[in-house]
């Protein structure tokens, strides 16, 4: 509601229960209280109304899935602070990961993505501005940094975890489920090749040392649960890469 308007009801309504009630005070009042009454229901309306909006921090930039989590439209707008892409280019000249540029890119190039330029010269630490910012937009926080989660709470702005969203939302993967994977390296026991989804599952494919460097189809044959990590076995389809298997 425009603050114009607001000024207009303020105005109107103590006077319409003014003159058409009584002319008393406790009319005036009256109209004045239902005045505030019409503002707040107004502006409850248009916060539960108004689209989701979440910000990114350093993490999920890093994150190989944030595309995907853009794409699913759990959001209607989400914003990528300048001061953050700033923060993930110097941590890509100090590991030499090229992956987080890459990614930035990608996000980038998303309709639903908006650069913030805003920035907070009083505050030197990148999470504070990011919770300054969401705090500001009304917003979500977009993370899987487990401290800035445990700022964010206690300064009462909502986080969403991606990891944890993604371990709700992942496919349940039994024997006999299909699927591919790019193989990078060898396997412990002889002819077998491993490759990693996108959220660090291992999957070991057997007889697939010859198809080491290519992304290839696997059917699951079993899976097994560590303490750190999941691994799953499986063997390649027909014998073909995904690559030549049209």
């Amino acid at each position: 509601m425009k603050i114009y308007i607001k000024i207009l009801l303020l105005i109107a309504y103590p006077l319409i229960t003014y003159l058409v009630i009584d002319k008393t005070v406790v009319s005036a009042l009256t109209g004045f209280a239902l005045a505030l009454f019409t503002i707040s229901s107004v502006f409850i309306f248009e916060r539960k109304g108004k689209p989701q909006t979440a910000v990114l921090d350093l993490s999920s930039v890093s994150d190989e899935r944030i595309t995907d989590f853009i794409n699913y439209g759990f959001f209607a707008k989400v914003i990528l602070p300048e001061f953050v892409v700033s923060e993930a280019k110097q941590l890509s000249k100090i590991t030499g990961n090229k992956n987080i540029e890459n990614n930035i890119k990608k996000i980038k190039k998303n309709d639903k993505v908006k650069i913030s330029y805003k920035d907070y010269k009083d505050i030197k630490a990148v999470d504070f501005k990011i919770i300054r910012l969401a705090g500001q937009l009304n917003a979500k926080i977009i993370t899987s940094d487990f401290n800035l989660k445990k700022i964010a709470d206690i300064r009462g702005i909502k986080v969403v975890n991606i990891s944890d969203l993604y371990e709700c939302l992942k496919p349940i993967i039994l024997p006999g489920y299909k699927i591919s994977v790019f193989l990078s390296k060898e396997g412990k026991e002889r002819n077998q090749a491993v490759g990693f989804l996108d959220d660090g599952t291992s999957v070991v494919a057997e007889n697939g040392k010859a198809f080491i460097g290519k992304k290839v189809n696997l059917t699951i044959t079993s899976m097994l649960q560590t303490s750190s990590n999941k691994m799953l076995f499986g063997q390649i389809r027909q014998d073909l890469s995904a690559e030549d298997d049209k």
